[in-house]
């Protein structure tokens, strides 16, 4: 199995609505196209992770997210249970210090140790969400989020008896929203390769709808030439060479077709 990160669009921000609003947007848009899978995972980073982008798990089922948590996030432990006496039941339990009260791996995942444990946060009012911490030292550590995360969804995402998830057992199951997370890192490296290798930032126009049609034709041509390699037997090798070679390679194929195809008009 492949995972491709493959952009499905842009879109300039013109301060008619917040940066979390268009995103918002961009997000409702594209999960009309996935309205037949059983989980679609919205990976973000913590500048992303406030309500007015989160408040979307709500509004679809199949809808799930996994972001880093800012530091200053608040986390409560769940409810107490309730005890029958008169009065309003606590919303939550007590604010939780991810010091003190996350228990983490006594071995080391790659190069961190990992706790987790069911948490309430303001950002997502009452829904109950996996919370990550993940620490180098076991002093201090880093906050990560997954809002909506079903058990049926940690099954699908692990195929193959030789997969190691399915080898260490079912304790590391939970640790799989946090794994997920991983892939987030494949779409900096796509954003770079976009603007290094296709000149992303380099447009010439001036005016807004100009800018948006040239970026999203470079952001089809990228699309394409991820894809291409595992279409075209032709081009099966490139599917793990980098990015540069690949170009250079698919620059030379059409600049020979082009030459021969000017050629054979001219004769």
């Amino acid at each position: 199995m492949h995972y491709l990160p493959i952009p499905p669009g842009y879109r300039m921000w013109q301060k008619k609505e917040t940066k979390l609003e268009l995103a918002a947007s961009m997000v409702c848009q594209i999960m009309s196209a996935f309205s037949g899978r059983k989980n679609v995972i919205l990976l973000c980073d913590s500048w992303y992770v406030k309500r007015n982008l989160v408040s979307i798990v709500d509004e679809y089922e199949n809808h799930g997210l996994i972001g880093n948590a800012r530091s200053d996030s608040v986390l409560y432990d769940l409810p107490p249970q309730r005890t029958g006496k008169r009065g309003r039941p606590a919303q939550h339990g007590k604010k939780l210090s991810i010091q003190d009260d996350f228990t983490l791996s006594d071995e080391n995942i790659g190069d961190y140790y990992i706790g987790a444990r069911r948490v309430l946060t303001n950002i997502l009012g009452r829904r109950t969400v996996l919370a990550y911490v993940t620490s180098a030292d076991k002093e201090t550590g880093r906050r990560c989020f997954s809002a909506q995360f079903s058990r049926s969804s940690s099954r699908s995402s692990v195929h193959g008896k030789k997969n190691p998830l399915n080898q260490t057992g079912s304790n590391w199951m939970q640790y799989i929203p946090l794994m997920l997370y991983a892939f987030r890192w494949n779409i900096e490296a796509s954003y770079y390769e976009q603007k290094t290798f296709w000149s992303l930032y380099s447009y010439m126009v001036r005016r807004r709808k100009g800018i948006e049609m040239l970026v999203n034709l470079i952001n089809i041509a990228y699309c394409v030439m991820k894809i291409l390699p595992y279409q075209d037997e032709a081009f099966h090798k490139y599917q793990t060479e980098r990015v540069q070679e690949f170009r250079f390679a698919l620059s030379e194929q059409i600049r020979q077709q082009v030459f021969y195809a000017i050629f054979m008009k001219k004769n």
